[in-house]
């Protein structure tokens, strides 16, 4: 054998022969919808573009980035736009030196050195020598390029198609190009399902129906479809129902082995944000309902009950974290844009992960619908709930001193515009609730025209603990007993009705924000007592100024509001849905009012000039008796009949 070897003539191997790259990566089940089209020739365009170096392709996880990226390369290679196309993974757990081996194999590079600098060195050079596009899949964070050996500032031939959950991963890599990968139409996702739980024109017509709103629940999730839809292929009609009862109840499907499940798939976005506090804020948006349009007023107020923002500093301070924290949640796609600016939505799906995490944390969430909460006694494990949210509540009242539920923080009841009762001493046993909300409408600057009923029970004067207390759009009656809650930070009476408020409010000494928009109190004397407060947010409406508004008080740390001093507000909407400093006046000397006014809100003596404009964000100003002259930013003069707007 050694003399065999002494005496072979072979020729050492020059080079390693060069895997077949792009080639066979695409799916057999890739489709390209209308709207998977319009992003793929967004890439494609910019992948011509000499201009643009960096590309970063984000959408949440499961909806379809890497087999679509795997498709560009794919018709990259086909249009002969470069040499090579390179695709590599990237993953969560960050490995510099797999990324380069991976890098090196579709290159056809065999490297000596033995460092990650060295190698790196080596890949840089390569990568000089042909025009190639570098797909990198699944990116986390922020990558060094110099580090892996990536030359895309050294040389024009070399181009990055990045994609990401994140879309700050494509901020901070400088992409000059960012793309969002949407939702698939409820056409495409029905067409889709169909393909992979084999649904034809043949199958029987009351399973298309149940198939037809499984596929609905999965509002256009491409892994969702495309398990659930293999689940369920071949099985019977029973088992249908079955899974579409367990999806929306918020259950979790069993997923068969050999597909990725869409709940680990979400999961993992949500394990990898930064720190609890965008987790808490998302498991606080799963307690609304499904497809429910959560209003960022909403979000704000519970979240700061429950401790979540604002643990030190201002109301305002706390509302620009609430801000950042929810464009952490929509930059890592787990909120969604609502219809409005100030609204916010969870995908279905997003929202079950979120729901099962929290159990998983020890925050377990209760969430039902048209419940009679009298069965409250007897769901599971309640005593164990960390939250109850319930909606559409049509009937019956919270058991009298039955419900045990220690942990409780948080309790939320919808009474669907409906009178609605609650024993005295019904909440006796909820010693750590922070936040305690008893809504009928959405949060809206509109006006309430209907109020059912609702009496406080004795018991609330139990609460110590409670931060946040809302009873929007109801008739209340006699609400004294609120003086006793000491740790009230945010009274939202919104849109309700109620004798008095009473004068022993002043004792809230941590009340900063008082909602009373939209309110009809029968003894007008709420504007003295709101003097007494050192509130930072107000929201009120006075029917007649000169006889109510507080003379002798002024808001020293007031930050926000919106007054409203005019017999008929219907007459003004707001021209945008988050005024911050908004004043309508109606009917008043405005030369001398407008400056008390001014003084009242700011602490401090103004003329009614420049100064006073610039205040305001909103100004509305109609019948005020005499024509006005105002200067600031835009001079302008109001006519007694006429009114106007300033806005910011």
């Amino acid at each position: 054998m050694k003399e065999l070897n002494l005496n072979s003539k072979f020729e050492p191997f020059s080079s390693i022969i060069e895997l077949s790259g792009m080639k066979y990566y695409s799916s057999k089940y890739f489709v390209l919808f209308e709207s998977t089209i319009s992003t793929y020739n967004k890439i494609l365009e910019k992948i011509k573009d000499e201009n643009v170096s960096m590309i970063g392709l984000y959408g949440i996880g499961g909806s379809g980035k890497t087999t679509l990226a795997k498709e560009v390369g794919k018709k990259v290679e086909e249009l002969k736009l470069f040499e090579k196309v390179v695709m590599t993974t990237i993953s969560q757990t960050l490995n510099i030196r797999s990324i380069q081996e991976n890098m090196a194999d579709m290159l056809g590079v065999h490297f000596q050195e033995k460092s990650d600098e060295g190698i790196a060195q080596r890949l840089s050079q390569r990568l000089k020598i042909d025009k190639t596009l570098l797909i990198l899949d699944d990116v986390w964070e922020k990558l060094n390029f110099k580090a892996i050996g990536i030359p895309i500032h050294e040389n024009k031939g070399c181009k990055v198609l990045l994609t990401t959950r994140k879309r700050e991963v494509c901020t901070s890599m400088q992409c000059q190009s960012i793309i969002m990968l949407d939702f698939l139409t409820s056409m495409e996702a029905w067409s889709l399902f169909k393909m992979h739980a084999y649904i034809t024109d043949d199958s029987p017509y009351a399973l298309k129906g149940v198939a037809r709103k499984v596929v609905d629940e999965c509002k256009g999730l491409p892994i969702a479809i495309v398990t659930v839809g293999n689940t369920l292929k071949d099985k019977d009609y029973d088992e249908w129902e079955l899974a579409l009862s367990k999806i929306q109840e918020s259950k979790l499907l069993d997923i068969p082995d050999g597909f990725t499940s869409p709940y680990s798939c979400l999961k993992l976005s949500i394990d990898n944000l930064r720190n609890d506090l965008p987790k808490s804020l998302l498991f606080l948006c799963s307690i609304f309902l499904e497809d429910y349009e959560i209003h960022l007023e909403d979000l704000f107020q519970f979240g700061k009950g429950l401790g979540l923002i604002g643990t030190f500093g201002t109301m305002k301070i706390a509302r620009k974290e609430m801000h950042a924290v929810v464009n952490i949640l929509k930059d890592s796609c787990l909120l969604m844009h609502g219809r409005e600016q100030e609204r916010v939505k969870m995908h279905d799906m997003v929202r079950d992960v979120a729901l099962w995490i929290a159990s998983l944390r020890g925050q377990a969430i209760l969430v039902r619908t048209k419940m009679d909460v009298r069965m409250l006694v007897e769901e599971e494990n309640i005593k164990d709930k960390k939250v109850i949210s319930l909606w559409d509540v049509n009937k019956g009242q919270l058991p009298d001193n039955q419900l045990n539920c220690p942990q409780l923080e948080n309790l939320l009841l919808h009474s669907a515009m409906v009178n609605f009762e609650l024993p005295n001493t019904c909440l006796e046993r909820f010693e750590m609730l922070k936040i305690l909300l008893f809504l009928t409408v959405d949060y809206t600057w509109e006006w309430y025209s209907m109020r059912p009923s609702f009496s406080l029970p004795q018991s609330i004067d139990s609460l110590q603990n409670i931060r946040t207390l809302c009873l929007r759009g109801y008739e209340l009656g006699d609400i004294s007993i609120l003086e006793s809650l000491q740790a009230l930070e945010i009274l939202n009476l919104r849109g309700s009705s109620f004798k008095e408020l009473p004068s022993a409010i002043i004792k809230l000494k941590k009340l900063k924000l008082l909602d009373l928009y939209g309110c009809s109190i029968e003894k007008n004397n709420a504007y003295k007592v709101i003097g007494c407060l050192q509130l930072e947010e107000l929201y009120l409406h006075l029917n007649e100024y000169e006889e109510n508004f507080p003379h002798n008080v002024s808001f020293t740390k007031l930050q926000r509001y919106v007054i409203l001093l005019e017999e008929d507000s219907l007459n003004w909407k707001f021209s945008a849905d988050k005024p911050s400093r908004a004043l309508s006046v109606d009917g008043f000397n405005a030369s001398a009012q407008m400056t008390t006014t001014y003084n009242h809100l700011c602490g401090q003596m103004a003329s009614p000039n420049a100064e006073i404009v610039k205040q305001f964000r909103e100004l509305h100003l109609s019948d005020l008796g005499a024509k006005v002259h105002m200067e600031g930013p835009q001079k302008f003069s109001v006519p007694p009949t006429a009114s106007t707007r300033l806005c910011e």
